[in-house]
């Protein structure tokens, strides 16, 4: 569905808003970690579609439940926990994105909000590096 779509154009444009200097923000990951902090969007999933109302005519409405994934990842010379809080910071940004989506500008959008996040940390000969994954639940309504 668009919706899904459309509010991941919404939370990356509010992610670029709200991430500090020095953090690289690309709305697909570039496949090089040129940079010591960065975060990009990931997967974006249609779960459920489920008609709310029945009536007459081709067009029904339709709750609409998907995901959306941002990922971000901060390499610290020789430092692990700096590197994990580093992303920890990341996943606040993420946060503050979602409440900085104007849900009028996506149309059918009711609710925005990170679901879930997962953290891994290690050391390797670049550096310590933690990669942060948040999903992020999105909901709302279309007719279909």
């Amino acid at each position: 569905m668009s919706l899904i779509f459309n509010a991941k154009v919404a939370l990356f444009e509010a992610l670029r808003a709200v991430v500090p200097a020095g953090v690289q923000c690309t709305f697909a990951e570039r496949g090089q970690s040129d940079r010591r902090r960065q975060i990009w969007m990931g997967a974006t999933v249609d779960e459920e579609l489920e008609p709310v109302a029945m009536r007459a005519g081709p067009r029904k409405p339709t709750a609409v439940t998907g995901y959306v994934e941002a990922h971000a990842v901060v390499i610290v010379p020789g430092d692990p926990m700096a590197a994990e809080r580093g992303a920890y910071e990341l996943r606040e940004l993420v946060a503050d994105a979602c409440r900085a989506v104007d849900r009028a500008a996506v149309a059918g959008l009711v609710d925005l909000r990170p679901e879930s996040s997962s953290v891994e940390t290690a050391e390797t000969t670049d550096g310590a590096y933690s990669a942060l994954t948040v999903r992020v639940r999105v909901r709302g309504r279309t007719t279909t």
